[in-house]
């Protein structure tokens, strides 16, 4: 059972890096033309969202004795936000857009916005995702803290820290922390410095 724990724990932690690292390169590559860069930011976005897919329950197992009621809404409203973001539009904000936007014609839907407003229906799908993943990620972190499993100031960490996206000068910068924070609580799993409540720890090897 550690094994998967921490086999999980490393999915978390690569996925948490590459997402984070993904989220700050975007901010000096031209996400509206394709290029090298921005092919080579996308694939490590797209991976680092499939990471953290498989990584993410981790999250919630190694704490889900402690983390209540809330814990539970607030991890599954996490992954499914998670999957709708990340794994439902990567591929089209990050290798489809860029192409869509060169064509003639199509100069509008380069502009901030302009690619979700195309569709009211895929304008509800992000605007769901985007709401479920950052309260999801809130009431999560609150059962976090309540859990006591990992370090309280990580906990408070990926609490609070979702709410600095809303402010567009750091908006950039605190999707990185986030990620950041997240792909922390998976190395500490990883790494063997949580442990599941009631769990005993795994017997020593004997020599012979």
């Amino acid at each position: 059972m550690q094994r998967m724990l921490r086999a999980a724990g490393t999915a978390l932690a690569a996925g948490g890096a590459l997402s984070a690292a993904a989220a700050g390169a975007k901010a000096f590559v031209d996400t509206t033309e394709p290029s090298a860069g921005l092919t080579a930011v996308a694939t490590a976005e797209a991976a680092g969202a499939v990471l953290m897919m498989l990584g993410l329950p981790v999250w919630y197992v190694v704490q889900a004795g402690r983390a209540g009621k809330l814990g539970v809404a607030g991890f599954l409203m996490t992954f499914v936000g998670w999957a709708t973001l990340q794994l439902g539009t990567v591929p089209l904000y990050s290798f489809l857009a860029p192409a869509l936007y060169a064509r003639p014609g199509n100069e509008e839907l380069a502009a901030p916005g302009g690619l979700d407003e195309v569709s009211t229906g895929f304008l509800v799908y992000v605007s769901v995702g985007l709401i479920a993943l950052n309260l999801g990620i809130l009431l999560f972190g609150i059962a976090t803290i309540r859990a006591r499993v990992f370090p309280r100031p990580l906990a408070w960490f990926v609490t609070l820290a979702p709410l600095a996206i809303f402010i567009p000068v750091v908006e950039a910068a605190a999707i990185s922390l986030v990620l950041a924070g997240i792909g922390a609580c998976g190395l500490l799993v990883a790494m063997d410095r949580v442990r599941t409540p009631g769990m005993p720890a795994e017997p020593a090897a004997v020599a012979g």
